[in-house]
Formats: structure tokens, sequence, C-alpha cells
């Protein structure tokens, strides 16, 4: 029987979530726009969700079931599309939740802008914790990504999207079966669609480390391509080639990738073992230089302030987190603890790094990657030293958020004299030691400091504590002033003269003076790029 025409069809692909379903399902059968079906694929679930997809049928004849074999969540939404309905359509995992107004808005939008897509911005949900982070979709601070932008970075999640069905169906256009299907499916419909309209407002929640699911426990990468997301990457250039729009989109699609590959890689660095790992950056790394054989594909390392990673991350290059010294100082990575020492923290990626800042494991970690280059900003020396174990501990925010407590503890503050002298010689040791590795004009410094201000593009204001940052940035600049004078090989970038040198207001990882904005974040890795890479 043909089923009845409507506005939007919401596809619900539906696998052993029988827990989270009553949320999901009451956002949207309360939406503030009706005219929508919904379609429930249940992909053959053995927990209870085909009853639940029973019971929410009986309560509202909107929603209509698809039961199948269990082939994944690209087959569902495949299917979805081949049975939809409705004008347009959208896809919500049935373990998230929709704002009332999703549908209304999304709708809006697109009528207003004349368009065949729109998107919102996001929630994260921690599902262990209940922290809810927000995550801007469109652009940065209210500047709206161009075309080619949004295919580089924007947010590939497809159920923040409501799309016009007809792009599906006129350019052949399907969920690859492999993982991070949509990572190969979002750019090209924005390729095809020209432009999106984007609703600056969080109306969707995206639950994140529920038990079972792939944030929890990712699979395993050992001979499993569906896994890594290297079907994902070669789906979506198959399909820019496919639509003959290759030639025009490939420096971005490039771009993409290796952006891709650096996010995945930052999610799963604490959840991989060690072997594992490495296991998957190499087949990162060797999956650039076949794809794009002429195109940058440097290795790297960092030493210092978490935003660094930002900065890099832009760089037309894959980073790999392994990598990365956050939270270490230039004293403490030359004067390791000798005593070992046991202690937790809830957040296990700053666990990981007190852990090498304490035993200082960098130069293990500089002969396992054998980088060309090793990036480094003073952030982290703004923090007082520990003196202990014939070592030091930098005392810094993450190291005051384990529970290790310590005995006979000498503090050394970071703006005496004593540490500045401390410094001083520990960086000739760097020095000495770094440059037996890698040559001295491949020492990267990016002259970072803490944001005097907060804010976005429109409006911004200084930090209560500014006194307090200035004089902390006054000492930086004393550490990089001797690096200037005394190592006139090394590479320094400056950040002076940055339009938007401040901190985003809504960054979701804290408004924080350490924590600049992307904007910036991405002005620096130009300046980079263009010292290093493009003379």
């Amino acid at each position: 029987m043909e089923e009845k025409n409507t506005l939007i069809s919401i596809i619900v692909p539906v696998y052993n979530v029988s827990e989270w379903m009553d949320q999901c399902l009451d956002s949207i059968v309360n939406q503030t726009l009706g005219d929508f079906e919904v379609i429930l694929i249940n992909d053959g679930s053995t927990d209870g969700s085909d009853i639940k997809c029973q019971e929410w049928k009986n309560r509202d004849r909107r929603i209509r079931i698809i039961s199948k074999e269990n082939e994944g969540s690209s087959a569902a939404r495949n299917d979805g599309i081949e049975n939809a309905a409705g004008e347009y359509v959208v896809f919500i995992d049935a373990d998230d939740w929709i704002d009332s107004t999703y549908l209304e808005k999304l709708y809006d939008a697109i009528i207003k802008n004349g368009v065949k897509m729109s998107e919102c911005d996001i929630y994260r949900f921690n599902d262990k914790t209940d922290e809810k982070t927000y995550h801007a979709c469109s652009g940065n601070m209210g500047l709206q990504y161009t075309l080619e932008e949004h295919i580089i970075f924007g947010h590939t999640g497809i159920w923040k999207c409501m799309i016009k069905k007809s792009l599906f169906i006129d350019f052949g256009i399907r969920f690859p079966n492999c993982h991070g299907e949509a990572k190969a499916v979002y750019p090209l419909l924005l390729a095809v669609n020209g432009e999106i309209a984007n609703v600056q407002e969080g109306l969707y929640y995206y639950r994140r480390y529920r038990k079972g699911s792939l944030t929890e426990k990712p699979r395993l990468n050992d001979g499993d391509k569906n896994a890594v997301g290297l079907l994902s990457a070669d789906s979506l250039l198959w399909g820019f080639k496919k639509l003959g729009i290759y030639d025009k989109y490939e420096n971005a699609l490039q771009k993409n990738i290796k952006l891709g590959f650096s996010d995945r890689l930052a999610g799963l660095l604490n959840r991989r073992e060690k072997q594992e790992f490495l296991k998957l950056s190499e087949k990162y790394y060797s999956y650039i230089a076949n794809r794009f054989p002429q195109t940058i594909n440097y290795r790297y390392l960092i030493i210092g302030g978490y935003n660094l990673n930002r900065i890099l991350r832009y760089l037309d290059t894959i980073q790999n987190p392994y990598g990365r010294f956050n939270f270490s100082s230039i004293v403490s990575l030359m004067h390791p603890v000798k005593k070992e020492l046991q202690f937790t923290h809830r957040n296990k990626y700053r666990e990981m790094m007190v852990n090498r800042d304490i035993v200082s494991s960098f130069w293990n970690v500089i002969d396992e990657i054998n980088p060309e280059y090793v990036f480094l900003d003073f952030l982290e020396e703004r923090f007082d030293l520990l003196e202990y174990g014939e070592g030091y501990i930098t005392k810094s925010d993450a190291f005051d958020g384990t529970d290790l407590k310590l005995e006979n503890q000498k503090i050394l503050k970071r703006e005496s004299e004593e540490c500045l002298e401390l410094w001083k010689n520990s960086f000739r040791e760097f020095m000495a030691y770094i440059t037996k590795k890698v040559p001295e004009h491949k020492i990267v410094i990016i002259e970072n400091y803490l944001s005097e201000e907060t804010g976005d593009i429109y409006a911004r204001q200084y930090f209560n504590e500014i006194d307090r940052i200035r004089n902390t940035n006054q000492l930086l600049r004393k550490y990089y002033n001797f690096v200037s004078l005394n190592y006139k090989q090394v590479t320094i970038i400056k950040t002076s003269g940055c339009q938007y040198y401040f901190t985003d207001k809504l960054y979701e990882y804290g408004a924080i003076p350490s924590h600049l904005n992307e904007i910036v974040n991405r002005e620096i890795s130009k300046r980079i790029e263009e010292k290093l890479f493009y003379k």
C-alpha cells in the first residue's frame, strides 16, 4: 500500500538500544512541527528494542516499522531513504534526543534561505558524567564557514541535518557500508547542494560513552578496515569522482581526510593498547602517502599547552596525539622523578599527560616517532614546579586534578629567580639533546601567551584576573626572549598582530585564558605553514 505523502520523514535506525528509546521517541513525537512520519528501522535487535518499536507504533499513527536482519546503520539509513514518503529526511540515532523545535527550525531555515539542506548546532552529552557541552557546527563565534571550509571542518554528524530527499535520489548518494559512513556523505551533500542553512542553536543531543557504544568501546583496527575509517575515506573520494567534481574539491578533500584521521586518533589515544594505536596511525600515514603522494605528510612532536594541539590540528598534515606532551615543562622533561608514583585522574587523557611529565617519556617517544619537527610553546611554563624524588614535576592544573599525595615535596615558585635559572639551564640541556635528533631550524617555537579577553567576533571583555594574566605573560616573554637571543637558528612563529587573539566565550572545553578560539588557531597555523612549508 502506498504511503501518504508527508513533509518530513524521520529515519531512526534501531539496534539494541531499548534502554534509551523512550527518551528519543518522546522527543520526536512532541515536535512543534507535526507534519512528519517516523520510520523505525529495527536492524535485527535482540534486546527487546523490537518490542519498544511496536509499543511506540501503537501510541502514534505517524510511526511505522521496517524489520530486517542486522546489516548496520548504513544499510538501515539507506532503507529509510528508499521507503521515505517525505519531501525532506532527517536521521536520528535511537539513543539520542532532539529539542522540541528541531524540525520546525530546520525546516524554516531551508524555506527562508531557499536551499535544500540545513543543520543545527549540537550538545554532546556524556552518559557517564551527565556533563553537557555545546558544539557549534556552522563556523566559529558567529563567523560562518565558506563552502570549502565547511567541507574541510564541518561536523559530519548527519543527525543534525535536514536534507531534501531529492539530493539522495537525483545524485545517487547513499551511505557506504563502513565505519564513519557519514564522513563520506556529508561533504558530498554540501558540494552538490552548494550551500547550507545554519540554525545556530543546540537542537540535537548526542549521547556519548553509553555502555555498548563505539564511543565507549571502539572496534579494533587490526585487519578490519571498516573500523578505522579508511573505507570511509575511499568512499568520500569515490563519491566526488563519480559525480565529476573531484578536481574542483581535491584540496579540500585531502585536508578533510587528514583532519578526520587526526580527530579519530585523538579519540582513540586512551582507548587502544599502545601497539594497536601505533599500527593504526601508521595505516593513516600510509593512506595519505598513497592517495596524495605530492602532499605534506610530516610527523611531529608537541610540547606545550593544550591549545597548541588545536593550532597544529589545522596544519596540512596528520596530527598524531601519541606525540603530545601537554602539561609538561622543560625542567620536568630534563629532570624526571626517579621514583615510581601511582595515581589516577578522572580524565584519562590528563592522567596520561601527567604520567609522561613525571617519568619524562619524551626521549623514548621521539625515538619511536622519529619526527621531522618539534613544536613548542611555553604556556605550561607558567606553573610552579614540585621538587621531588631527585627530579621535578610540573604543578599544572592537570596534576592538581590527580589523587596523588606527595610527602617531603618542595614547591619552586615560577616567578622566582631560582626557577628562572633552573629553566635556562634545563633549556640549554634540552637543546643539546634535541638537536641530535632534529635540526635546530626544525625546532619551532610558537610564541603563545594567555588570552586577556573572552568573547566572540561581535564583542569581548577582559577576564576578571587580568592583572595576573599580564604578570604571567610578562614572565613567559622572558622565556621566549631567551630563546630568540641565544638560539638564532630556531624557528619562531610570532602570534602578535592576530586580529582575534582571545578566548571563545562558548568554547566547549572551557572559556579560560589558556584557550584561544578556532579562528585565530587557524590563522596561527597558516603562519606556521607559510614559514615552514610554503617558502
